[in-house]
């Protein structure tokens, strides 16, 4: 099996990839790292963050496939799209463990795009790890 490891080009990526490293090793585990975008084919900052991670896994002990992913376009807000698109992932990779970052947004974020974090903690048939935003970033 497999834990799922959801990241973005953004400051709580770091903590989510320890995170899911330290599982990992514990666990004797492998992991399928993804950065979800928008777009039909991924851009260069998508590549260089894929990239950066590729490079980041070749210095641990840990298996790790890192990977971009589309997301489909639906009526969703962007957040709750991203949800769902991780627990369809996390049921084709038979996974056994999600782990994901989650940024603060405010009221009008959250009703605006959605919460990622909360729609996969709602739905999802494994255990979550939300890796939140470090006080010092905030």
């Amino acid at each position: 099996m497999t834990i799922l490891v959801a990241i973005a080009n953004d400051s709580v990526s770091p903590a989510v990839i320890d995170t899911a490293v330290r599982l990992a090793d514990g666990l004797g585990e492998e992991l399928y790292v993804v950065h979800l975008v928008d777009e039909d084919t991924a851009d260069g900052t998508a590549m260089q963050l894929r990239d950066e991670m590729r490079d980041r896994f070749r210095d641990t002990n840990v298996v790790a496939t890192v990977a971009i992913e589309h997301v489909g376009r639906s009526a969703m807000r962007s957040g709750t799209r991203i949800g769902n698109e991780l627990l369809e992932l996390a049921a084709d990779v038979d996974v056994q463990h999600i782990v994901m970052g989650h940024e603060p947004k405010g009221l009008a974020g959250k009703i605006r795009d959605g919460d990622a974090a909360v729609s996969v903690i709602d739905a999802a048939d494994v255990p979550v790890t939300v890796v939140p935003e470090s006080p010092s970033d905030i």
